[in-house]
Order: C-alpha cells, then sequence, then structure tokens
C-alpha cells in the first residue's frame, strides 16, 4: 500500500436555485451580521421568552429606539428551543448571569429581569443593551454590538436558573 491518500472522485453538485440561493444568503447575512455589519454568534430563545418579549417589545414605550431595535434584532435571527431546555445551557429571562464586560474590563454577575423586577439590585433589563446582548448566548459565547458609536462587547462566562444554590456568583 502506498503512503498516498485515495482518490476521491469528483462530482459535480447541482447548481443552487436562485430563489433557494438568496434565501439561504439572506438567512446567513441575518444571523450572522447585525445591522451594522458586525458578526454576531447564533442564540436560542425558549418559546415562552420568545413570545413574552414579542409582547413587551410591541407594548413598550421604550425611550430608547437603538435598544428596542436591537431587541427586535436578536428575537427575529434567534432559534426557537422547547421550554425545557436544560437552565444552564443559555440565558433566558430570570437567569443569573456570570460575564465579563470588556467595556468595563471586569466579571458581572446579575439576573436578566424585566423591566418592571430590574429596579432590584444586581438586575439586568432585557431593555437595556446589556440585556438585549445577553439574551439567548450560553457559556463560552461573545457578542458585539454598536450602542451610541461605541463598540460594545461581553463575554458569558456562566448561567445558572434563578433561585438555584449558588455556583460561586458574587453579586457586582
Amino acid at each position: 500500500m502506498s503512503g498516498r491518500a485515495p482518490a476521491i472522485s469528483q462530482t459535480r453538485c447541482p447548481p443552487r436555485h436562485p430563489t433557494l440561493m438568496s434565501v439561504n444568503d439572506d438567512w446567513m447575512n441575518r444571523v450572522m451580521r447585525n445591522s451594522e455589519g458586525i458578526p454576531r454568534p447564533p442564540l436560542v430563545l425558549t418559546s415562552r421568552d420568545r413570545n413574552r418579549l414579542l409582547a413587551l417589545l410591541h407594548g413598550a414605550t421604550t425611550s430608547d429606539s437603538e435598544v428596542a431595535r436591537f431587541l427586535g434584532e436578536e428575537i427575529e435571527r434567534a432559534e426557537v428551543a422547547p421550554d425545557d431546555v436544560a437552565p444552564n445551557s443559555l440565558v433566558r429571562m430570570g437567569s443569573e448571569v456570570k460575564f465579563i464586560d470588556h467595556a468595563a474590563t471586569r466579571i458581572r454577575c446579575a439576573t436578566l429581569a424585566f423591566p418592571d423586577d430590574a429596579r432590584e439590585p444586581d438586575c439586568i433589563s432585557i431593555l437595556s443593551s446589556i440585556g438585549s446582548a445577553l439574551i439567548g448566548l450560553g457559556p463560552g459565547q461573545s457578542i458585539q454590538w454598536t450602542e451610541q458609536g461605541r463598540l460594545r462587547s461581553l463575554t458569558v462566562l456562566e448561567v445558572r436558573a434563578s433561585g438555584l444554590p449558588s455556583l460561586g456568583f458574587e453579586p457586582s
């Protein structure tokens, strides 16, 4: 037997249908880039969170249209998972999240909350840019976005369901 790898047959793939090509390319652009062209990671929302966030956006009277637009983009591009997906696998409403805020160069721990509940200490509102960035990410994922003309980024370190025993989370 010679040290050469076996030859791979050269098969020609059929051309992609133009309609399918544009649908796939549009989907990839929507998923992988935001409106400023910044690459974004894949994200997952539970069906319950997606429905609640859509209702919040439709009824919201937020003074920050940039954050509302950002959250809307994130909801639209997210994959939807069943509500019983493992609580430590993704940031969802009510999750306690340990993350690096690269702008502040520090590790933060907070609970992702709806606006009325975000008045509690160590809560981040989903209608804030950081809250909108966190939703749907999993441990190890990073995201970049533009806020008031500045590039922001964060990395999720750990996620746990609210009310579970502490996994080394300390309020920040």
